[in-house]
Formats: C-alpha cells, sequence, structure tokens
C-alpha cells in the first residue's frame, strides 16, 4: 500500500490547515492605498462650463452632462477610473482622489437611482436682469 504522505494533495492540505489565510479580512482590515493608486472622481461644480468634452471622452460612459439643466452626474459602478475625463477637463473641475471607492449596496440607491451615482445641479443664471433681492442697492446704504 502507498504511504498516503508522498501523495501531493496531502502535503498542500496539511500545510493549508496550519498557514494562515490567504486573503485578508476585509471590512475589518483595510490594505492602505500604494502610490499611484486611483480611486474616486472629485467635481466642483463651480467651475464648470458644462463643455460636455469628459462626456464625450469617457471610454465607460459613465459621466452625463446637461449644458441646458446644468446637471453633470456620473455612475460609479461604471466608472473605470483611467482618469481621461481629468485630462480633457479645461477648467480643471474633474479631479482625481487617491482615496479608494466605498463599496456600494442595493441600499446605496437613492430617489430611485441606481448605486453609486452621483448628480450636480447649478443654478441656472438670472437672466432677467431683475436685481437680486438680497442685494444692497446703493440708495438702501445712504
Amino acid at each position: 500500500m502507498a504511504n498516503p504522505l508522498t501523495l501531493p494533495m496531502v502535503r498542500r492540505s496539511l500545510r493549508n490547515l496550519v498557514a494562515r489565510p490567504a486573503t485578508r479580512k476585509y471590512p475589518y482590515e483595510i490594505r492602505p492605498s500604494f502610490g499611484g493608486a486611483r480611486g474616486k472622481i472629485e467635481f466642483d461644480v463651480t467651475t464648470c462650463n458644462y463643455c460636455m468634452l469628459c462626456m464625450r471622452r469617457c471610454p465607460a460612459e459613465a459621466i452625463r452632462v446637461s449644458r441646458e439643466d446644468r446637471i453633470w452626474s456620473i455612475e460609479h459602478l461604471r466608472c473605470i477610473a483611467c482618469n481621461v475625463c481629468v485630462e480633457v477637463c479645461s477648467k480643471k473641475s474633474l479631479s482625481m482622489s487617491n482615496q479608494p471607492r466605498k463599496p456600494q449596496t442595493p441600499a446605496d440607491g437613492v430617489d430611485g437611482q441606481r448605486p453609486g451615482h452621483e448628480e450636480w445641479h447649478l443654478a441656472a443664471p438670472d437672466t432677467t436682469g431683475a436685481p437680486c433681492p438680497d442685494a444692497e442697492t446703493p440708495a438702501a446704504k445712504a
């Protein structure tokens, strides 16, 4: 009869019984991000001119821009963090953080949107020519 310790699977099984786990316990042990890692797209709504270059150049079609409604949105679950949108933004409204993206769950969906959907709105400028009610007029100062 053959010696069972000479079989390759027996040695590997015994070694795995006494060795540490091969993976981290993720929610409890989070690996620090390494240099050059890409994280989440950050958007500055005040500097954007809604030129739509980021939307046109995004290979994953994760960005949606509406110039008329002045809405900029991104689907983080679709984004591949390729950094193309950051490179083409002429106003530097987009930047890539080095903080890792948080895991998304179905409970993260807001207002019927998919999880990972983020949207920014900027009020359209007042084109009626009427003065702002909060602004002080020269007559009020005197």
